[in-house]
């Protein structure tokens, strides 16, 4: 039995084969055809669907019908002996938990950052409230000056964090200091 959690990632096996791996979607392979099709595929649960043949299944077996081999032949391809354990690969451990702390770090980040925009929104509204009261109120002009000091650079941040990983990981690369 193979440990399919040890098996590397789809996106990493589509890359190999030669498809231009994008966000949940592969495109330049399909099964068995000169014509390029679109694959959708999970990292996480590791299955893919091709979209232009119907076919779809887990990483051996993209790898058995995009290489036209069988089972065993899908196996020794991905570096696998059926019956024995899988040797680790450390690099490709390494990149799967890169991506899950990339992961985690942006739903973290993300769920910080919607917080301080709720609260700017809400500071944005009293301040409002208070200037139809009252045009002149200091503290209601210096609550929106702060509401409104980087408000654009925050929904920029957020539309970083709810986009690709590239983006979430050039965000973080940014947000720890180490941006060129």
């Amino acid at each position: 039995m193979i440990d399919r959690s040890r098996l590397p990632a789809i996106s990493d096996i589509l890359s190999a084969l030669g498809a231009r791996v994008q966000r949940r979607r592969a495109s330049g392979i399909c099964h068995g055809s000169e014509t390029p099709g679109v694959i959708s595929y999970d990292d996480r649960r590791g299955v893919y669907y091709c979209h232009r043949c119907g076919q779809g299944g887990d990483v051996i077996e993209l790898v058995r019908r995009t290489r036209d081999l069988d089972y065993r032949g899908a196996c020794q391809w991905l570096g696998i002996t059926p019956g024995r354990p899988m040797a680790p690969d450390p690099e490709l451990i390494r990149r799967r938990r890169i991506r899950d702390g990339l992961r985690r770090w942006a739903k973290t980040k993300l769920r910080e950052l919607n917080y301080e925009r709720y609260v700017r929104e809400r500071v944005i509204a009293a301040a409002e409230r208070r200037l139809r009261r009252d045009a002149q109120d200091e503290w209601a002009w210096r609550w929106l000056q702060w509401a409104y000091t980087g408000l654009d650079a925050l929904e920029y941040r957020l539309d970083l964090l709810s986009g690709a990983e590239a983006d979430q990981a050039e965000l973080c690369r940014y947000m720890r200091g180490d941006a060129a």
